[in-house]
C-alpha cells in the first residue's frame, strides 16, 4: 500500500478526494456549454492582466493609498477594450458585413463558374484512367465529396446547436463581463490563497512549474493573436493589389486561420486563390505566390521573433497533434493541441529532472531546463 494511503484518515481523505472529483466531473460534462464564455473569459483575462498589472503600478500613489489604482486600471482597460470593439463596430464589421452579403450574392456564378472549369478537368482526367477502374474512381470521388459536405454541415449545426440554444451559455455571456473584473480585480488575492493552500516543501516546484507554463502560454497566446492580426493584414493588402473581389472577407478569413497550427495558413489561401482562378490562371499563379510569400515571412520571421519559438515543434510532430487533437476534442483540440502539448513536454522535462538520483534542486533543474530551450 502506497505511504500515502497508510493510515485510516489518509485512506478516508483519499476517498473524498476521489468523491469530490467525481462530482466535479459529472457536474462539468453536464455543463459543458454553459461554461464556454468563462473559458473565453479566462482566456482573456490572462491577456488583459499585464496591462492591468502595468497600469496599476504605474498609478498615482494617492490612488494606491485610497485602493483605487487597480479597479481604474481595470475600468482603463475596459475602456480600451470597448474602444476597440466600438471601432471594429463602426468600421471593420460594415465592411466584413457587405463583402460577405456580396459574396452570397455572386456565390452562384462562381459555383456555376468553377463547376464548367472542374467538368473540364475532371472529364479530361478520368479519358485517361483506363476503362476497368474508371467506375471506382468517379464513385469515390462522389462519395467523398457528399461525405465532406455532410461532415462540415453537421459539424457547423451541432455547434451552433450546443452553443446558442443553451440558456446556461447566454446567461454566461451576460455575466463574464463583470465575473472578468472580479478576476483581474482579485488577481493577487487569488494567488495568495492557490500559495497558502501548497505545502511549503513543494512551494520552489509549484512556483517553477507555473513560471514554465505562463511563459509557453504567454508566448503562444499573445504571439498567435499578433500574428493572425499581421497575416489578415498583409493577405488583405496583397489580394487588394491585384483587384481580387471581396479582399478584406478574404483576408479576414486567412487571418482567423492563421490560428491553426500549420494547417491553417494553407487553409486561407485556398478561396482567394480559387477565385482569383476564376478571373485568370495566371492571377492564381501570382495570388499564389503571394501567399507563399505570406508564409514565409511568417514562418521566418513573425512567429519566431513575436512568439519566441515557444513550442519548439518539429512541422511532422504539429501535423501529428493537430490531428489527434481534433480526434480527442474537434476545434477546441486543433487549437489548443500544440501549446498544451508544449506545456506537458516541458513541465515533464522537469519532473524528470527533479526525480533523477543525482536529486537535482528546484533551481538546478530549472537552468538545466532553460539550458536546454537555447
Amino acid at each position: 500500500m502506497p505511504p500515502w494511503l497508510g493510515t485510516p484518515t489518509q485512506r478516508y481523505r483519499a476517498l473524498l478526494i476521489a468523491i469530490l472529483c467525481l462530482i466535479l466531473y459529472a457536474v462539468l460534462r453536464q455543463a459543458h456549454a454553459a461554461l464556454v464564455p468563462f473559458f473565453l473569459g479566462f482566456i482573456l483575462a490572462y491577456l488583459l492582466v499585464p496591462l492591468v498589472d502595468f497600469l496599476d503600478r504605474h498609478a498615482p500613489r494617492f490612488l494606491k493609498r485610497w485602493k483605487l489604482s487597480r479597479r481604474l486600471a481595470i475600468i482603463l482597460v475596459y475602456l480600451l477594450v470597448l474602444g476597440g470593439i466600438a471601432g471594429l463596430l463602426a468600421y471593420f464589421i460594415p465592411a466584413l458585413s457587405s463583402q460577405a452579403q456580396e459574396f452570397g450574392r455572386i456565390l452562384p456564378s462562381y459555383i456555376r463558374q468553377a463547376e464548367r472549369l472542374l467538368t473540364v478537368d475532371i472529364q479530361s482526367l478520368l479519358e485517361r484512367i483506363p476503362e476497368g477502374i474508371r467506375d471506382t474512381v468517379e464513385t469515390t470521388v462522389e462519395n467523398a465529396v457528399v461525405t465532406l459536405g455532410e461532415t462540415l454541415r453537421r459539424g457547423v449545426e451541432g455547434t451552433l446547436r450546443t452553443l446558442w440554444q443553451t440558456l446556461g451559455f447566454i446567461i454566461g455571456v451576460l455575466i463574464v463581463p463583470i465575473w472578468l473584473f472580479y478576476v483581474l480585480n482579485d488577481t493577487d488575492r487569488l494567488r495568495r490563497s492557490v500559495k497558502r493552500m501548497i505545502p511549503e516543501r513543494m512551494d520552489a516546484d509549484v512556483r517553477n512549474i507555473i513560471t514554465i507554463v505562463d511563459g509557453l502560454l504567454s508566448a503562444y497566446v499573445r504571439g498567435q493573436l499578433l500574428v493572425c492580426l499581421l497575416v489578415g493584414v498583409m493577405t488583405t493588402i496583397l489580394l487588394l493589389v491585384f483587384r481580387i473581389n471581396l479582399a478584406l472577407l478574404l483576408g479576414t478569413f486567412a487571418g482567423l486561420f492563421e490560428i491553426v497550427p500549420f494547417l491553417g495558413p494553407w487553409i486561407g489561401a485556398v478561396p482567394a486563390v480559387l477565385i482569383a482562378l476564376l478571373r485568370s490562371p495566371m492571377t492564381a499563379l501570382w495570388v499564389a505566390l503571394g501567399f507563399l510569400a505570406i508564409q514565409q515571412i511568417e514562418a521566418n520571421f513573425l512567429s519566431p521573433r513575436i512568439s519566441g519559438q515557444a513550442v519548439r515543434f518539429h512541422p511532422a510532430i504539429v501535423m501529428i497533434l493537430v490531428v489527434v487533437g481534433s480526434e480527442v476534442a474537434g476545434l477546441l483540440g486543433v487549437l489548443l493541441a500544440v501549446p498544451v502539448s508544449a506545456v506537458v513536454r516541458d513541465v515533464f522535462q522537469y519532473l524528470y529532472l527533479r526525480t533523477t538520483e543525482r536529486g537535482a534542486t528546484p533551481e538546478m533543474a530549472m537552468e538545466t531546463l532553460n539550458a536546454r530551450h537555447l
